[in-house]
């Protein structure tokens, strides 16, 4: 707004970038839950505007030891975005953890969302995940939490404040830490790797 846009304009120009995982449900909670915040966010400001989201398939869930399980969990979580609402996904290539991706794996990346595109008919309903118990659930559960979160930064002096303070590094920390300690413990399995690996 201080380049001179109004409120609903410049909201408008803003992309959300997501990473998706292998976790479906909580790919798609996540998307429409995001989506939820930002439309209470503009709606408080005078501006009501959709949030324009552009899911990324999770580096984080790519593996080296088998990078062809990679295939499986790229396809999941293009799936999870699609059913999200994302209004663009970008799949990495399977053998994006092992450094530059040739041809055949760019390629299947791009016809992982053409197929589920064409073979699921992603594109041809509004809200594929809207209704199911489950989903409406755990998007209301990680809107809460988020909101409470916000809520949180902003009593800590906003993001600036909190970043500054070590606020978000340590509550980043703490999850990645957990996440670890599951992953060690095959308490969150990781196929190809804790679990069923290629020898």
């Amino acid at each position: 707004t201080d380049g001179g846009l109004d409120l609903a304009a410049a909201s408008g120009q803003i992309e959300f970038r997501y990473a998706v995982g292998a976790d479906q449900f909580s790919g798609i909670a996540k998307l429409r839950a995001a989506r939820r915040l930002w439309a209470r966010v503009t709606e408080v400001c005078g501006a009501a505007q959709p949030q324009q989201q552009h899911a990324v398939t999770s580096r984080a869930m790519m593996t080296r030891r088998d990078p062809w399980v990679n295939l499986l969990r790229t396809t999941i979580a293009c799936f999870a975005a699609g059913t999200g609402g994302a209004s663009a996904i970008t799949v990495l290539p399977f053998d994006d953890a092992i450094g530059a991706s040739d041809a055949f794996a760019r390629r299947i990346a791009r016809n992982t969302q053409a197929l589920l595109l064409d073979e699921s008919n992603l594109g041809r309903v509004a809200d594929p995940g809207g209704g199911s118990w489950y989903v409406e659930t755990l998007t209301d559960q990680l809107a809460q939490q988020a909101w409470a979160w916000f809520q949180e930064i902003e009593r800590a002096g906003g993001i600036e404040a909190a970043l500054a303070s070590g606020l978000v590094a340590d509550r980043v920390g703490a999850t990645w830490d957990a996440r670890l300690k599951n992953l060690a413990r095959r308490k969150d399995p990781l196929t190809g790797v804790s679990e069923f690996p290629d020898i």
